[in-house]
């Protein structure tokens, strides 16, 4: 008999509209088959369901789970763009009462043991919802729901993020939902640095591109430029570092405002060029180091830079932005937001940092006039900057 009824959101593809990490391997297996087999092992009252989205019609997840734990693993293919009405569907014989727990088949070293005392706590306290810091790193992660509860969210009028993130809705309304943080365990540098090496084969996506194929409220690199057209002057030179395929250098475009994008890998600014020729009179692009680029001094009169500083040295890329950026000028970045970034998961990433290390990193060369938290994908609340990725926007002193 199964108590412990595990949610796993898996995909093939991503928000942004390219492959899903967790289909990369792991030790010769994808990514999602550890993640699964991780809680059939932990207990055998433990049983997974994988809501997939309705689209992923080729990817039988089940076949990828050993022969004697697959008689406690179903699929459930629904909605492709309310994970939260996936879920609620997927769970449809469970009472109101009944609890879940509901992790991403990319987090392979979720503490499975830390969530279910999680599990155990909010049974306790009849929680409506319990989950980790905000800026804890997610990998280590799971979200533990009561039924009825999502339910309850399902049948009201809320926005579309929060169909991806159903939690942030519950711990915003105080009024009709019980909710708490949990307090994980300290993790070791040992520990970190073992997950990081695991991680190698896993987080290896060249560029978070943005696809014509994403589904716009999970997509938050495509929102990092949404939220970022808000704060850009209305005419001038914009520099896009770090611009990939150019999606974002194309979004920033205007009659008045003309954008270089700039990224080191020759292959990738080819691409760029090929896929903004329309664009050809307002973006250019050029291949430059963002530690050491060719451009002049007070050269722009912004300079936008998405989820680059936690690949590059840290010291060497704010002083050469300074270098590059009129006086007075807009800085614009996005990064992880990480309390153990000292070593992240991903091993694609030197860094990552914690609010108060990025604005520490910034203030010798710009103001910082504002620090946006991302809880997850595009959910932002008010007043509440913690969250796993951050954008701040500075100005050049």
């Amino acid at each position: 008999m199964t108590d412990i009824n595990v949610i796993v959101q898996a995909s093939s593809i991503s928000w942004h509209g390219g492959a899903d990490l967790c289909m990369n391997h792991l030790n010769g297996q994808p990514v999602v088959k550890t993640t699964i087999e991780k809680f059939l092992n932990h207990s055998p009252s433990v049983s997974v369901t994988i809501a997939a989205p309705e689209f992923d019609k080729g990817v039988d997840f089940c076949a990828l789970i050993d022969s004697h734990l697959v008689e406690r693993c179903h699929i459930f293919k629904g909605d492709a763009a309310s994970p939260l009405k996936r879920i609620v569907d997927a769970t449809a014989s469970l009472a109101d009462s009944d609890y879940i727990i509901r992790v991403d088949g990319l987090h392979f070293p979720v503490l499975v043991g830390a969530v279910v005392a999680m599990l155990e706590q909010a049974k306790l306290e009849q929680l409506d919802c319990i989950k980790f810091p905000d800026d804890y790193p997610v990998q280590f992660s799971a979200d533990v729901y009561r039924i009825g509860a999502l339910r309850q969210l399902l049948a009201g009028d809320i926005d579309a993020v929060f169909h991806v993130h159903p939690k942030y809705a519950l711990f915003t309304d105080t009024v009709s939902y019980r909710c708490a943080f949990y307090q994980p365990p300290v993790l070791s540098d040992g520990f970190l640095t073992q997950v990081r090496k695991q991680a190698e084969t896993v987080y290896i996506e060249p560029r978070m591109e943005v696809s014509d194929k994403k589904i716009s409220a999970g997509d938050q690199l495509s929102f990092h430029y949404e939220l970022a057209l808000q704060y850009l002057p209305q005419a001038g030179q914009i520099l896009d570092i770090a611009c990939g395929g150019g999606y974002g250098s194309r979004m920033m475009a205007s009659d008045k405002r003309s954008v270089i994008g700039g990224d080191i890998e020759p292959e990738v600014i080819a691409e760029a060029k090929q896929q903004s020729k329309e664009y050809a009179e307002q973006v250019k692009f050029c291949v430059t180091d963002v530690t050491a680029m060719q451009f002049d001094d007070a050269s722009f009169d912004a300079v936008v830079s998405m989820e680059t500083i936690e690949h590059v040295d840290d010291a060497a890329y704010l002083s050469e932005i300074s270098r590059v950026l009129k006086s007075g000028g807009v800085f614009i970045l996005s990064t992880p937001q990480n309390s153990l970034g000292h070593i992240p998961v991903n091993a694609m990433h030197l860094k990552e940092y914690t609010r108060q290390e990025l604005q520490g990193l910034c203030q010798p060369y710009f103001e910082v006039e504002e620090v946006i938290g991302l809880k997850q994908g595009r959910v932002i609340i008010a007043n509440s900057p913690a969250g796993g990725n951050m954008m701040m926007v500075c100005r050049k002193r």
